[in-house]
C-alpha cells in the first residue's frame, strides 16, 4: 500500500511540474496554468492523510522540473548561472510550499490556502528587488502569448496574473476535495465561474477600447535594426568597422524622410583591439560615434544604439563599489549602456542597472563583490558593469521622450515602469538573444515585453541582433516582427501615448498587500503554534 502511495504521489508531483512548464514553452496555453498546481495539492493533501511527514524531495522536484524544462538555455549563456538559477529558483519556490504545509498543520479549511496564496505572492513582488534575482517565472507571466486575458494588467501588472492564477488552483482543487467526501459544490462551482469569466470580459472591453485610442494617437514612423552578428562566431572577430558599415548600410536602406527614430541592438559597440572603449566623458573621439552622429545628422533623425563603455573618475577613494582601480587616484566604471544621439549632435547615456547574475555582475556582500571569479563576459569587458539608481529619459528634438530598457531589464515590471514615471511616452527594448541560441529563451524575452507593454499603455520598438525585433502596441499586439536569427529591419510606425495606467501611478498594490497578509498569518501561525505547545 505505502509503495502504491508512494509510485502515486511522484505521478502527481511530476505532472504538476510538466503542467507548469506548458504556458511557458507552447504558445496560447496560459490557460493551462489554472490547473497545473492542483497534481501538487492533491499530493500534498495524500501525504498529510497517509501521515507521510517528509514532503520536501516531491516539491522540490515539482519545482526544479518546472525551471528545468523552461529555463535550460541559460546554460548557453553561463554554465555557473545556469546552476544557481536552477537550483536556487526551485529551492524559494519549494520553501514557500514548505511554509503552506507547516499552516495545513496549524489549520484546516480554507485558511492555509489564503495563506500559501499570499507567501507566494509577497514572494514575486520582492523578488523582483533582490540583488540576487531571477523573476523569468513568475506566475502572471504564463499569459505572455494571451493577452487578450489580461488587458488589466494595466491596473494590477503581472502579479495580477499570478493572483488568479492560484485562486483558481485552489477552487478547483477543493471543489474537487468536496466531490471525493460527497460534500455540496454549488457555490464552489459558482465561484470558480465568476472567478475565471468576470477578469475575461473586462480584458474584453479594455481591449476594444484601446483599439480606438490607438487610432487617435499621433504616429511616428521608426526604424528597428536587427544586424544579426552572431554573439559567439562573429561579435568578436568582425572588426568594429566591419559591424557599423553592415549596421549603417542597414539602416541607409531602410529610412525615409519621414523616419524620427532609429534603434539598434544591446552592445552594438564592444571595445576591441581596433576600436578602444567608448569613453562617456569624450565620446565623439570614438569612430563608431563620429559615424552615427554623422548619419543622424545628415538624415534628421535619432538614433538609439547599444554599447559597452567607461568612464574614469580622479579621486583618493573609491567613488562607488564597482570602480575598479586603475593607477594612482584613477578608477575605473564599466558599462552595458543605451547611447542616444540626437540630430544636432548631442550624446546621451543610460546605463543598463538590472544586471544579469553570474554574467554581468557579481553579488556584492557588504560592499564588497562575492564569487567574481566565476563571472563570465558577456560583453567584451572584465569586472562588473556598473547599474544607475534612475531610469535615464531621452529627449528628441520634437519633444518626444524614448526611454530605453536593455535586455534583461524588460522582464522587471515595477522597475520597467519608472521610465514611464520619468516622463517616456515611447519604449524601446534592445537586446541580444542570440547568447540563449534557438530555445525558448528568445521566444519568452520577447512575448515577456507584451506584458510591459499592456502594464504602462507604450508602444515598444524592439531591437535584438539576433531576433526577434518588433513593433507592439499599447494593447501588447504585435504589429511587425523579424523572423529569428536573420539580418533584416522594420520600418513602421508607433503611437506616441502620454496617458498613465494605474499601474505606473501605484505600483504592485496586490504584492503590498499580499506581503502583509502573509506576515499576519505568519505571525497567527506561530501564535497558534506556541500556545498549542503550552
Amino acid at each position: 500500500m505505502k509503495k502504491t502511495i508512494s509510485v502515486k504521489l511522484w505521478i502527481l508531483t511530476v505532472l504538476s511540474g510538466i503542467l507548469l512548464s506548458i504556458p511557458y514553452t507552447l504558445s496560447g496555453c496560459g490557460w493551462v496554468a489554472f490547473i497545473a498546481l492542483i497534481p501538487l495539492l492533491t499530493a500534498e493533501y495524500i501525504a498529510l492523510q497517509n501521515g507521510k511527514k517528509h514532503f520536501w524531495i516531491n516539491y522540490y522536484t515539482c519545482f526544479f522540473i518546472w525551471n528545468l524544462i523552461t529555463t535550460y538555455w541559460i546554460w548557453y549563456a553561463t554554465q555557473w548561472g545556469a546552476v544557481a538559477a536552477l537550483l536556487l529558483n526551485s529551492l524559494q519556490m519549494a520553501l514557500i510550499f514548505r511554509i503552506f504545509r507547516w499552516f495545513r498543520r496549524r489549520w484546516s479549511g480554507i485558511l492555509p490556502y489564503i495563506g500559501f496564496a499570499a507567501l507566494w505572492l509577497c514572494w514575486e513582488h520582492f523578488y523582483f528587488t533582490w540583488q540576487v534575482s531571477w523573476p523569468w517565472l513568475t506566475l502572471g507571466n504564463a499569459f505572455a502569448t494571451n493577452v487578450k486575458l489580461v488587458q488589466w494588467y494595466s491596473v494590477t501588472g503581472t502579479l495580477g496574473g499570478s493572483l488568479w492564477i492560484l485562486v483558481l488552483n485552489i477552487l478547483i482543487f477543493r471543489t474537487f476535495l468536496s466531490i471525493s467526501e460527497r460534500k455540496k459544490t454549488k457555490f464552489s462551482l459558482i465561484a470558480i465561474g465568476i472567478v475565471l469569466i468576470l477578469p475575461i470580459i473586462f480584458s474584453s472591453l479594455i481591449y476594444g477600447k484601446n483599439r480606438k485610442l490607438q487610432e487617435q494617437l499621433p504616429k511616428k514612423e521608426v526604424v528597428i535594426l536587427q544586424p544579426n552578428i552572431d554573439p559567439y562566431n562573429e561579435k568578436f572577430v568582425y572588426s568594429q568597422q566591419e559591424q557599423d558599415e553592415l549596421l549603417l548600410s542597414l539602416a541607409n536602406e531602410a529610412v525615409t524622410t519621414n523616419t524620427f527614430l532609429v534603434v539598434a541592438p544591446e552592445t552594438f559597440f564592444n571595445p576591441s583591439k581596433s576600436a578602444g572603449f567608448l569613453n562617456e566623458d569624450a565620446p565623439h573621439s570614438n569612430l563608431t560615434v563620429q559615424k552615427i552622429d554623422a548619419f543622424a545628422q545628415n538624415h534628421k533623425l535619432n538614433f538609439l544604439y547599444g554599447a559597452s563603455s567607461q568612464l574614469t573618475t580622479v579621486s583618493e577613494k573609491q567613488p562607488n563599489v564597482y570602480a575598479r582601480k586603475i593607477g594612482f587616484n584613477y578608477w575605473l566604471n564599466t558599462y552595458n549602456s543605451a547611447v542616444f544621439n540626437n540630430s544636432n549632435g548631442n550624446v546621451r547615456f543610460y546605463h543598463k542597472s538590472k544586471l544579469v547574475i553570474m554574467a554581468e555582475s557579481v553579488p556584492m556582500i557588504n560592499k564588497k563583490p562575492v564569487l567574481e571569479s566565476f563571472g563570465v563576459n558577456l560583453g567584451g569587458v572584465t569586472g562588473n558593469f556598473t547599474p544607475q539608481d534612475f531610469r535615464t529619459v531621452f529627449k528628441t528634438l520634437d519633444e518626444v521622450l524614448v526611454g530605453s530598457a536593455i535586455c534583461y531589464e524588460s522582464v522587471f515590471g515595477e522597475f520597467y515602469r519608472e521610465y514611464i514615471q520619468n516622463g517616456a511616452t515611447l519604449m524601446t527594448i534592445i537586446t541580444n538573444d542570440g547568447w540563449w541560441k534557438n530555445t525558448f529563451g528568445h521566444i519568452q524575452h520577447f512575448n515577456y515585453a507584451r506584458l510591459r507593454a499592456i502594464e504602462t499603455r507604450r508602444y515598444i520598438a524592439r531591437s535584438a541582433n539576433t531576433g526577434i525585433s518588433a513593433i507592439i502596441d499599447i494593447n501588447g499586439d504585435v504589429v511587425e516582427r523579424t523572423p529569428w536569427w536573420e539580418k533584416c529591419y522594420i520600418r513602421g510606425e508607433v503611437a506616441v501615448n502620454k496617458d498613465i495606467t494605474p499601474f505606473v501611478k501605484y505600483g504592485d498594490v496586490i504584492g503590498m498587500l499580499a506581503a502583509w497578509s502573509a506576515l499576519a498569518l505568519f505571525v497567527l501561525a506561530m501564535l497558534s503554534y506556541l500556545f498549542k505547545r503550552k
